[in-house]
């Protein structure tokens, strides 16, 4: 037994260096079949972008950082066994940067594999640094405003809009902080007819209206709820009135025109319903003194009713509104005595003239179409002979009078001061032979100096008329 071991080990051991070369010829072999069968080789990966670790130690220092655009991502290129690299990828391939290494404006660059590391021979970035900017945080809030694009269903407007958070907060560099001119949200109407609900993203521009990049920036909202109220579109018409006097010689015709006459309005169904048209008021349109149309222009948005808007889609607001003011004319009109009413006259007298065929001329004044049209057989008025002096009785002593004429005219037509001369007589049995006596020393008189008084109180009635 012991004979057998030893010769077991005596054939171990002997030719020992022969047997080291055939274990090391053995070892190269494996090498040169590996080597052929599975090389190791170096594979890259670009546009590995870099990701920031411990990037809050910058912004308790108050300042704000951004990597260069071409620091931004790396080629990362890896060193191992071919069935190794065959099963890599980009995702398994991570590159970064740790902030509390910052020296100056550089920062060292980490690589490395999330699958395979301890067969991997090397990984290296194809740049060591990446180039940071640094300048000083800044922060900002801004309102969010609803913009509406395309074009809604015919008969319809963009009613009120809301957003259901109405501020966004933005923090990061001051450069690109500053160039914030405001916050959107962008909703497209076309073809509505109804409220639209939606949340869409907060879009920030600056002062051309283009947008900003966000990438450097911490925003509090990236997207929000939002309303749109689509209201239908009315038609209504525009009127106008005027105040004041023209001047002497001239009148308004009554005629006011809006440009435009109809105004496109629109609104919540319950305030449009209760609108059907516009009165402007009359203080807004003074004719005072005028010798000519006057025209005047206003913004008609201020007496629209509360609730109800012009459609901004075709109203500027403006209204012009012009009222006819023309030059008048005279006219003389033959008004017959008998439409006229007596007053004025004592109860026991009465008229003398034959108030059936005598007629009084009057002249009146207005717009050319009116007063031609005035036909003084139509024409009613008083004969005030209240003015009349009284004789020593208290009474009238019969005789020829004037008495001051008014007449009933249309607006807008006014008349000169006009008298008629008129023969005041006594009621009862004597009226005859009193008024005879009156009339023949009236007559008397006036003979005497070449006129009958028939012809004067004609011929009186006749002057003072013109």
């Amino acid at each position: 037994m012991i004979n057998t071991a030893a010769g077991v080990i005596k054939k171990l051991t002997g030719n020992i260096g022969l047997k080291l070369v055939s274990l090391g010829l053995a070892f190269l072999l494996w090498l040169f079949v590996v080597s052929i069968e599975n090389p190791v080789m170096n594979l890259s990966f670009s546009s590995i972008p870099i990701t920031i670790e411990n990037g809050d130690v910058m912004e308790t220092q108050g300042k704000a950082f951004e990597l260069n655009d071409s620091s931004r991502t790396v080629t990362v290129t890896v060193k191992a066994e071919r069935s190794v690299l065959s099963e890599l990828s980009r995702d398994n391939i991570k590159a970064s940067v740790d902030m509390t290494n910052l020296d100056g404006n550089k920062v060292p660059i980490e690589v490395k594999s999330t699958r395979y590391s301890d067969r991997i021979q090397s990984i290296n970035p194809s740049k060591e640094f990446a180039t940071v900017f640094i300048e000083d945080l800044a922060s900002s809030q801004f309102s969010i405003q609803v913009e509406t694009n395309g074009n809604l269903a015919a008969g319809y407007a963009v009613g009120t809009a809301s957003v259901q958070n109405n501020v966004v907060r933005v923090k990061g560099p001051e450069s690109v902080v500053s160039s914030i001119a405001g916050a959107v949200v962008r909703v497209n109407v076309s073809g509505m007819t109804s409220e639209i609900r939606t949340v869409l993203p907060i879009l920030l521009l600056d002062k051309d209206g283009d947008e900003v990049d966000t990438s450097a920036l911490e925003v509090s909202l990236d997207q929000v709820a939002v309303s749109v109220d689509i209201w239908k579109v009315q038609e209504i018409p525009v009127y106008g009135s005027y105040s004041g006097v023209p001047a002497r010689g001239y009148a308004a015709t009554g005629t006011v025109t809006a440009e435009p006459a109809m105004i496109f309005v629109t609104g919540e169904n319950s305030a449009l319903s209760t609108v059907s048209s516009i009165s402007v008021p009359s203080s807004e349109l003074d004719i005072s003194g005028a010798t000519g149309n006057v025209t005047t222009e206003i913004n008609i948005a201020s007496y629209l009713p509360k609730g109800v808007y012009l459609d901004s889609a075709g109203e500027n607001g403006t209204v012009s509104l012009t009222a006819e003011v023309q030059e008048t004319v005279p006219v003389v009109l033959q008004v017959p005595y008998s439409n006229l009413t007596i007053t004025g006259l004592p109860e026991n007298m009465t008229i003398g003239n034959d108030i059936n065929t005598s007629v009084v001329a009057v002249t009146v004044q207005g717009l050319r179409d009116t007063v031609t049209a005035l036909d003084g057989n139509n024409i009613t008025g008083v004969l005030d002979l209240s003015a009349v002096p009284l004789n020593e009785t208290g009474s009238i002593t019969p005789g020829s009078y004037a008495g001051e004429v008014t007449l009933s005219l249309p607006e807008g037509v006014v008349q000169e001061s006009a008298v008629a001369h008129v023969l005041i007589q006594v009621n009862g049995e004597n009226a005859g032979e009193t008024a005879g006596e009156t009339a023949g020393e009236t007559a008397e008189e006036e003979n005497a100096g070449g006129v009958d008084a028939e012809s004067v109180a004609a011929g009186e009635a006749a002057d003072h008329g013109d």
